[in-house]
This record gives C-alpha cells, sequence and structure tokens, in this order.
C-alpha cells in the first residue's frame, strides 16, 4: 500500500469529520473488507452498553498509511484505528499513539511476535487482533501425478527441490517464487528463508548489515535456484504472488508460497482443484519461520474520547468477538479454538504461527527491502550470482543505515 497516494483535499475532510465526535461517541475507522462483520460488533456494543455510541468510517486500502498518518499528526483524529503491525512502532516513536498496557487481557494469550510488533520503549502502544504468516499451496493431483505422497508434503529444503523437479513437466513447473511485483511479495517468502537458516538482513542492534552471510546468501541461492533450475515460470521476474496465485488457478504451477487468503479465491475460480497446504521446507535440522503480518487496534494520543475507546477495544479483543472479526487468524491463542478455525486447509498455515517474527524495526525498512529485492532481480536476470548480489545489496544497506 505504500507508495499509493490520496488528495490532500479528502484526507483534510476525512480528519474533519473525526475530530466532530461528541461524549459518549467512539469514532471507529475499519476497513471495509471487515464491514459487515464491524457493523455487528459495533451493534452489540452498543446493546450492551446504551450511553456509547459507536460511529464507523469505513476506510479502503487505497492511501491509507498516508490517510491514517495524516488524522495522526492532525490533532482531529478518530478515537479507534485499525492498522497494520509495523505501522505502530513509528506511530509510537513519533507519539501519535497512546499506551494501552492498562487495555489488554491476558497478554501471555497473545501471539509473541505481533506483541512485539506493537511494543515500543517498554510500553504497548497497539493491541493486535489479527496475523498470518506465509505457507505453501500445491496440487494435490500433479503430487500424485509424479508419484509423490499428497498426504505428506515436503519438509526439508532438498525434499522442497526435489518435489519442484518431479512436478516440472509438460510444460507445466513444480515452484512459482515471486521474482517481480511488488516488493513486499519477495521479502515475506525470501526473508523467512534466511532465518530459518541462522542469517538475517541487518543485525538484532539495527546497526550492520548481514545479508551477505553465508548463512543468507545460502538461502538466498536456494529461493533463486527454484527459477535458475527451471522450476518456476518463465515470467518469474515479472511474476508477484497474484500472478503466481492465477498461474496456480491455471494448472501451469505445482506449488508456490501465500497466505490463507488465497484459498477462497482459489476454491470460487476452481472448485474442482484439489488442494494441499504445508508449512513452509526448512533447511534439514533446523526449524521453519516465517514473517508475521496483520493488523492492530490504536488509540490516538488526540483521542476525544479515550475512555470509552478503551472500553470498546476491550470488548472487540475478547476471545469469540476477535475470533469472529478476523479475516485470517486472531492474535489470540484461545480464538483459534473457535470452530471456523478447525478447517483442516488452515490448519497448515496456523501452525506456522509459533513460528512467525516480526520484520526488522527500522525506519529504513523500504529502502532496505528494495536493495534486497534488487539483488534478487540481478540473480535471476543473471547479471550476478548470489554472493556478489547480496555483497552489493549488503553495501547498500549499510549505507542506509549508516546515514
Amino acid at each position: 500500500m505504500e507508495g499509493l497516494r490520496i488528495a490532500a483535499a479528502t484526507v483534510s475532510a476525512f480528519a474533519l469529520m473525526a475530530g466532530s465526535a461528541f461524549a459518549g461517541e467512539v469514532v471507529w475507522w475499519t476497513p471495509n473488507w471487515g464491514q459487515a462483520r464491524a457493523e455487528k460488533l459495533a451493534a452489540d456494543f452498543q446493546k450492551a452498553n446504551p450511553g456509547i455510541t459507536i460511529k464507523m468510517e469505513v476506510t479502503t486500502s487505497n492511501g491509507l498509511p498516508q490517510r491514517i498518518l495524516t488524522a495522526l499528526q492532525s490533532g482531529a483524529a478518530p478515537d479507534v484505528i485499525e492498522v497494520q503491525h509495523p505501522w505502530v512502532q513509528g506511530y509510537a516513536q513519533s507519539d501519535l499513539v497512546q499506551p494501552l498496557d492498562d487495555v489488554i487481557q491476558d497478554k501471555d494469550d497473545y501471539n509473541k511476535a505481533s506483541i512485539n510488533y506493537d511494543t515500543y520503549d517498554g510500553k504497548l502502544y497497539g493491541i493486535p487482533y489479527r496475523i498470518e504468516c506465509v505457507g505453501v499451496l500445491y496440487n494435490l493431483a500433479d503430487f500424485t501425478g509424479a508419484g509423490l505422497d499428497p498426504a505428506n508434503p515436503p519438509q526439508t529444503w532438498d525434499q522442497w527441490m526435489d518435489a519442484a523437479k518431479k512436478m516440472t513437466t509438460g510444460g507445466k513447473f513444480g515452484m512459482a517464487i515471486t521474482g517481480g511485483g511488488e516488493v513486499g511479495n519477495t521479502i515475506t517468502r525470501l526473508l523467512p528463508l534466511i532465518w530459518m537458516n541462522g542469517g538475517d538482513i541487518i543485525s538484532g542492534d539495527g546497526k550492520s548489515a548481514v545479508v551477505n552471510s553465508p548463512e543468507a546468501v545460502a538461502a538466498v541461492k536456494f529461493y533463486t535456484d527454484f527459477y535458475k533450475n527451471k522450476y518456476s515460470p518463465d515470467s518469474t521476474l515479472q511474476n508477484d504472488g497474484i500472478a503466481n496465485r492465477q498461474l496456480f488457478i491455471a494448472g501451469k504451477v505445482s506449488m508456490y508460497q501465500t497466505g490463507q487468503y488465497d484459498i477462497a479465491p482459489i476454491m470460487q475460480a476452481k472448485a474442482d482443484l484439489k488442494l494441499g497446504a504445508m508449512a513452509t521446507p526448512h533447511p534439514d535440522g533446523k526449524q521453519t519461520a516465517g514473517v508475521i503480518g496483520g493488523w492492530s487496534y490504536v488509540i490516538p494520543k488526540d483521542a476525544k474520547n479515550p475512555d470509552d475507546a478503551k472500553k470498546f477495544i476491550q470488548f472487540l479483543n475478547t476471545s469469540d468477538n476477535q475470533g469472529f472479526f478476523t479475516d485470517t487468524f486472531p492474535a489470540r491463542a484461545s480464538s483459534l479454538k473457535l470452530p471456523r478455525f478447525q478447517d483442516p486447509m488452515l490448519k497448515q498455515f496456523a501452525a506456522m504461527l509459533p513460528y512467525g517474527r516480526p520484520a526488522p524495526n527500522t525506519p529504513h525498512w523500504v529502502e532496505i527491502s528494495q536493495a534486497v529485492f534488487d539483488g534478487v532481480q540481478r540473480i535471476l536476470s543473471g547479471d550476478q550470482d548470489p554472493k556478489a548480489a547480496m555483497d552489493q545489496a549488503n553495501e547498500e544497506i549499510q549505507a542506509l543505515l549508516d546515514s
């Protein structure tokens, strides 16, 4: 969503609307994809709290980061906003949101990575309610046709590469990687491979670039070898996550990395496709990993009605309500016990959640992601080998960290 713009007049009008709250009213900015569920929760809360009115303002993804930042900086913000986890620490660093340690219920019941996203300087500035992690979807019929057991998908990197090789036949590719399009698609799929092999992109203290370490380079080589070995489509250099999903639906690829959010569109497009899901394979003797994504509630520093807003957030984050509201998985472990999350297809994605980690917290993350992505592109295009590409990326990242 970064890079999308919204007209200044629209932002100002939106912020003005947010500032029109009155006593007993909570202004809630909530994305349009959950509107129907949000309306039900708002009605249920008002029924239980007749002295409080929930005024919903429905947001869209187009220009949302800038819209929220403008509202937070304007002094005319709403009372509750739904934001992506990685945005929270930036708001906290800029003193734009309120600490919420007195709001959270059963903190130990929450996914630790999502809590870490929302924590700054020892205080909690957001309450996570939605989390997600990338795994691998695969075509069961392709597994069977290649002599593989679809009930026992690959667990190690060697098994994963071997399965891709066996299913690359007759114009079909065994495994589609992302090599183009939206930068984040490639980072959320590659970074976990680097982590599970013992590497990282930057050091834990945020001061040193380490993406050219042997562990990181080996992971990058493994990722790009799917294309070098011709197991990933010819269009890999241009393909993002949506393109890979379309190729999968069209029967052109047998496996690709994605989240559970792709299951519904795949089934809608091709209901007879026999679909499997697995945790992202790991190096032999090591554990899998994933980048935790998702959404949190924040209360702006200039919220007009923070007390009632906190009461509303506590209502939204009961186990039942959080489980009802999320589009993907809830941040609370107890919510995962609800019937809707017992679908066997979701189990593999849920199994990834404890292995999820937050992306590095640095103000340069967008530029750092671009440097790694550019390095991957140079490898896929044959301009550099993995070591040279990551050496160059490392220099670019270190320059950013030193700036």
